[in-house]
């Protein structure tokens, strides 16, 4: 009967591991794994064996930085099993990534949270890091920007809680007529979204008036399939196009 008890509070409780072949992964692609579970010193009935995957992240600065903590997806790995003393399972697992999860940059960084649902007591956990990286064709609008000699800054990557944001400082290519460009691009089955907000250069009185009315930004959205997309000069070079156009 002690033990009992000690088990509701996790003295003595089940055990629970997650192993990953790979912590990272593409989005749109697969973890796999095994959850190992050991059995306490006493029997337990496990409601649900459950993997969450869990973003956190930041966006602002100072005292106005804000602090996210969000669950993206779950996964139940099993239902109802009666665990003895001691007793060892081993499950294989496979967690799809979301293909419009934001990837691991900055402050944007996620964990797999593997959890027993035991009725009253303390839920066993194990918290495992992994790291989500951009698909190619992602990777191509990235190595497209530096070709453009575009230059990232600190804060890219933060996540608001609805989108991603990467930001950038022109260095030569629209040095002159950007502060800056902000990023927001979305994965999807058969193309990338990207949308672009343009932050032109304004100088004098009237200039700072259109900086307080946001009206020194441009928006541009474009629809990139997959299969248009050949190489990062190909996309560096439809960047350009897009940007000088807008401007």
């Amino acid at each position: 009967m002690f033990k009992k008890l000690l088990a509701t509070v996790g003295i003595g409780s089940a055990k629970v591991d997650l192993e990953l072949t790979n912590p990272r992964v593409e989005i749109g692609g697969t973890l796999e794994g095994v959850v190992k579970i050991k059995g306490g010193s006493v029997e337990q009935v496990v409601d649900r064996i459950y993997i969450n995957l869990v973003l956190i992240s930041a966006y602002g600065t100072g005292e106005e930085t804000k602090h996210i903590k969000k669950k993206i997806s779950t996964v139940t790995v099993a239902d109802q099993m009666t665990l003895k003393p001691g007793q060892e399972e081993i499950i294989p697992v496979k967690f799809k990534i979301p293909l419009d999860a934001p990837i691991s940059k900055g402050r944007t960084k996620y964990c797999l949270l593997t959890g027993l649902d035991i009725d009253q007591a303390l839920d066993p956990t194990d918290n495992d890091p992994i790291t989500i990286v951009p698909n190619s064709s992602m990777k191509m609008v990235f190595e497209a920007l530096a070709l453009l000699d575009f230059q990232e800054k600190p804060r890219s990557g933060d996540y608001n809680g609805r989108f991603q944001e990467f930001e950038y400082r022109p260095s030569k290519f629209m040095a002159r007529r950007l502060d800056e460009i902000e990023i927001y691009p979305l994965a999807r089955e058969q193309e990338l979204s990207v949308a672009i907000q343009l932050d032109k250069k304004n100088r004098g009185l009237f200039g700072s008036i259109m900086d307080d009315l946001d009206l020194d930004e441009n928006y541009v959205n474009l629809r990139l399939p997959y299969n248009q997309m050949n190489s990062s000069s190909q996309v560096a070079e439809m960047l350009r196009e897009v940007i000088e156009k807008a401007i």
